[in-house]
């Protein structure tokens, strides 16, 4: 396995592999490995010749400094778990490798998918991941991208990013990882205890029974929205961020419950955000 922080070095490889007619998988991460992403990267491994990782905790996607300096690093572990999971090349950039000079005052966005969930709640988020990943696609020219749909809002941006711009790449969306009570395996789960890691599994309570009325023929948004919200308000340490029921092709609301649906979630645990979703289809 390459180990690299040169982003000449890395893209020469991979051109190098390209060139020799090999097919070029890419998991772009933010480190502190888990299951979640070996998945990612052993789906990569099964559909490609190579397969490349980058690990960076991005500054410009986080807009709470604290929140960033918080981030959980183990980048030994985290090679660990790339050696074990087919992984041939890591990117270790540092911040001024990503951004030398700074960071760019360049607003990227998508706005009929950032009208809404994490785009209102955490302003600027994916500005700072399509800037991010604009820079790293150039440096990283794969042929497929893979990202889990646990952010599912980040997976229909960068899905619609890359075609709008044009870049020669198949984003691949993967489903969500959980532990074996259901909980959404998240880098961010390392800051919970273990009674808030029981706490947190009312969020995919909510949202299965959610799931479960809209497969019993329920059509009216609220009232799915209400009976999940009861699940979450059963907990005096849940604080609801939001809750909705969306289009999950368009992320706009859905005045009957009909086609594709998501059920997506984010909630405080203490001072640890996290978020969960389904989908589900609408008799």
């Amino acid at each position: 396995m390459i180990v690299s922080k040169d982003p000449n070095e890395v893209r020469s490889q991979i051109l190098s592999w390209k060139s020799e007619k090999l097919s070029v998988g890419f998991a772009p991460t933010m480190g502190f490995l888990h299951e979640g992403h070996s998945n990612l990267f052993v789906r990569s491994a099964g559909e490609n010749s190579k397969t490349v990782v980058s690990i960076f905790v991005n500054p410009a996607q986080f807009n709470d400094p604290e929140d960033y300096a918080k981030y959980p690093i183990n980048t030994e572990g985290d090679l660990e778990i790339c050696k074990s999971s087919q992984v041939d090349l890591v990117f270790l950039p540092d911040k001024d490798t990503m951004y030398p000079g700074g960071i760019p005052e360049v607003e990227l966005r998508i706005p009929h998918l950032m009208k809404n969930l994490d785009a209102t709640t955490r302003p600027g988020h994916f500005e700072g991941v399509l800037l991010v990943l604009s820079r790293l696609f150039h440096i990283i020219p794969a042929d497929r991208s893979y990202f889990g749909k646990k952010d599912y809002q980040q997976y229909l941006i960068v899905k619609d990013f890359v075609k709008a711009l044009g870049f020669p790449m198949e984003i691949i969306g993967v489903d969500t990882i959980r532990s074996a009570e259901g909980l959404a395996l998240s880098s961010r789960n390392a800051r919970l205890t273990e009674p808030e890691k029981e706490e947190a599994l009312l969020l995919i309570r909510a949202l299965r029974l959610g799931e479960s009325l809209i497969k019993q023929g329920e059509k009216d948004p609220t009232e799915v929205l209400t009976v999940m919200r009861d699940v979450l308000d059963s907990s005096s340490k849940i604080q609801t961020d939001y809750l909705e029921v969306l289009d999950a092709n368009t992320l706009g609301e859905l005045p009957i419950l009909k086609g594709e649906i998501l059920l997506a979630v984010a909630a405080f645990l203490g001072q640890v955000r996290l978020i969960d979703n389904l989908t589900v289809k609408g008799s």
